[in-house]
């Protein structure tokens, strides 16, 4: 049902998919979908809720791995985090739209602002340089990687996907002088 689900968001956008749709391609009944889920909304939030959780733990699994590895340099141990979190939004890009480029219904754009503050929050310690005020480098990164994910929304192939990746996760270094 949420493949289905997934397919049908992406194919058609969230507003024009119905819960008959979804009954139609999963082959489940209505009754299933409001039981399970409670409506359409519902099984987009499944949907957009597991997309974020696998973000969490590919970035932490990336910047464990700098660590483990001997990194030690904080600017580093972002990118290999930021790296891994963008990646893995071109690879849900189907789903990711709705936090990305802020389509889906009102509630869930609202709660994708609220996970975008929470992200620039979580940015607030690096400091690049001298900022003008403490929070300037994580304002300066959360706008880089939103770029950057919103560029791979409409990328289709994987190797264009990689030099993207690759070319913000330099401009982020260049801009700490840790290339």
């Amino acid at each position: 049902m949420l493949d289905a689900a997934r397919q049908l968001f992406n194919e058609k956008g969230y507003d024009d998919t119905n819960i008959n749709d979804i009954v139609t391609a999963s082959g489940v009944s209505v009754g299933s979908i409001y039981h399970q889920f409670g409506g359409k909304r519902e099984v987009f939030r499944a949907l957009a809720d597991a997309s974020l959780t696998r973000h969490r733990e590919v970035s932490e699994r990336a910047v464990k791995k700098a660590v483990t590895a001997g990194e030690s340099n904080p600017l580093r141990i972002y990118v290999a985090g930021a790296k891994a979190y963008l990646l893995d939004t071109w690879k849900q890009r189907d789903i990711d739209r709705v936090s990305i480029l802020l389509e889906g219904p009102a509630p869930e754009v609202a709660r994708s602002r609220e996970q975008r503050a929470r992200y620039l929050r979580g940015s607030l310690g690096i400091t690049i340089g001298e900022p003008p005020l403490p929070d300037t480098t994580g304002y300066a990164l959360y706008g880089l990687l939103t770029g950057a994910a919103t560029q791979l929304m409409a990328i289709e192939d994987r190797r264009t996907a990689n030099a993207v990746v690759d070319y913000f996760a330099e401009l982020i270094l260049k801009m700490g002088n840790a290339e």
